[in-house]
Formats: structure tokens, C-alpha cells, sequence
């Protein structure tokens, strides 16, 4: 058993101002772990456009706010405790329309795609 904080995870974000950052708090690491768990933090108004996830399948739960992800012209809109599957085959664009954050947990299986966002630069 292992205990991790997630004021302990460091914090990542892609190259651009005002987006989501993310804390990897299981996996990310190459030939490690089979799954991940990170959390992702949706600053009000921001957007991530329509992105894949790198060969694993996730969970995506709310437990902060509420987000908007799209598939084509499909919308769902998932709110706190709410928790959507997204394929490996599928990709998705997401959206915060509040006026507060929101915060995801996220869990990834296999690792794949937490893996290749632990190189994005710490913040």
C-alpha cells in the first residue's frame, strides 16, 4: 500500500497561459505502473480542444465544478460526482463554461497517457 498527498504532486502544464494543469499522483513513469491517477485543474472559461489519450482508456469524475466534454457534436455535461468513460478510440474536446475552477481526478489504464504527459514542463 502506498499513501501519496496531492499537495505532494508537482504540477504540470502544457506551453501556453491560462489552460488546465495537471498533478500526476499514480504512474507516469515508463515500465511502471498499469494505471494512473492525476488531477486536473480547468481554470474557468478554458478549453482543450479535441485531444486523444494516448492509447489508454480513462475515468473522468468532477469533484470540483463542472466540465463540458464533447465528442463530435455530442455534449455531455458532467457535473461534481458524475463520472464519464472515454475510450482508447475515442477523442473529446473539454470545456469549463463556469465562472469557477474545476478540478477532475482522472484515472488512466493502461498508463499510457499519463506517461506522456510527465514531460510537460513543471510549473
Amino acid at each position: 500500500m502506498e499513501l501519496r498527498k496531492l499537495h505532494d504532486a508537482s504540477v504540470g502544464a502544457p506551453a501556453a497561459r491560462n489552460v488546465p494543469t495537471v498533478r500526476i499522483i499514480f504512474g507516469g513513469e515508463p515500465d511502471g505502473l498499469s494505471i494512473a491517477m492525476i488531477t486536473v485543474d480547468v481554470p474557468a472559461g478554458t478549453a482543450m480542444p479535441q485531444h486523444g489519450h494516448s492509447g489508454s482508456d480513462i475515468i473522468v469524475m468532477p469533484i470540483i465544478g463542472t466540465v463540458n466534454i464533447a465528442q463530435g457534436n455530442e455534449v455531455v455535461v458532467v457535473e461534481t460526482g458524475d463520472a464519464v468513460l472515454v475510450t482508447q478510440r475515442e477523442a473529446v474536446s473539454l470545456t469549463n463554461p463556469g465562472t469557477e475552477f474545476a478540478r477532475l481526478v482522472i484515472a488512466a489504464g493502461p498508463a499510457d497517457f499519463v506517461v506522456g504527459i510527465s514531460g510537460w514542463p513543471v510549473s
